[in-house]
C-alpha cells in the first residue's frame, strides 16, 4: 500500500505555521505552569487557530504569484505597483508625521509616556526605510 506524502507548496506559511505553533505552545505553557491567567489562553487560542491555518495554506495553496502570474496582465501588474507604491508612501508619510507630533507633544507638555512612542514610531519608520532599500538592492542584482 502506497502512502500519499504531501508536498510543500508555500515554504513561507510552513515557516510561519511553525513559529506560531511554537508561540502557542509557549503560552500553554505559560498558562499551565507559571501565570494562570486567561489572556494567556485567549492568546494560545488565536495563535493555535494561525498555525492551523497556515499550515493548509502551506500545503495546499500556491503562494500568491504563482497563483496571479498566469491570469494578469500588464495592466494588472503596473496597477497593483502604483496601489502598494501608493499605500506604502501614505504608510510612511503617517509614521513621520505621528513620530513628530509625539516627540512635540512630548517636548512641550512633557507627556512622559510619549517618548517611547516617538522612538517606537521612528524606529519602524526606520526599519521601514531599511527594507525598502535591501529589497531594492535585491530586484536591482536579479530582476
Amino acid at each position: 500500500m502506497e502512502k500519499k506524502t504531501k508536498k510543500v507548496k508555500n515554504i513561507q506559511n510552513l515557516v510561519l505555521a511553525v513559529l506560531m505553533a511554537v508561540v502557542g505552545v509557549a503560552f500553554l505553557v505559560g498558562y499551565v505552569w507559571r501565570w494562570p491567567d486567561f489572556r494567556l489562553l485567549v492568546g494560545a487560542f488565536i495563535v493555535m487557530v494561525w498555525a492551523v491555518t497556515d499550515f493548509y495554506d502551506a500545503f495546499h495553496k500556491d503562494p500568491i504569484e504563482e497563483r496571479v502570474s498566469g491570469a494578469a496582465d500588464e495592466r494588472d501588474v503596473y496597477l497593483a505597483m502604483l496601489a502598494s507604491r501608493w499605500a506604502m508612501s501614505i504608510f510612511n508619510k503617517t509614521l513621520s508625521i505621528s513620530s513628530v507630533v509625539a516627540f512635540w507633544v512630548y517636548a512641550r507638555f512633557d507627556v512622559s509616556w510619549l517618548l517611547p512612542v516617538a522612538a517606537t514610531l521612528c524606529g519602524v519608520e526606520l526599519f521601514l526605510f531599511l527594507l525598502l532599500l535591501f529589497v531594492n538592492l535585491y530586484y536591482e542584482k536579479r530582476g
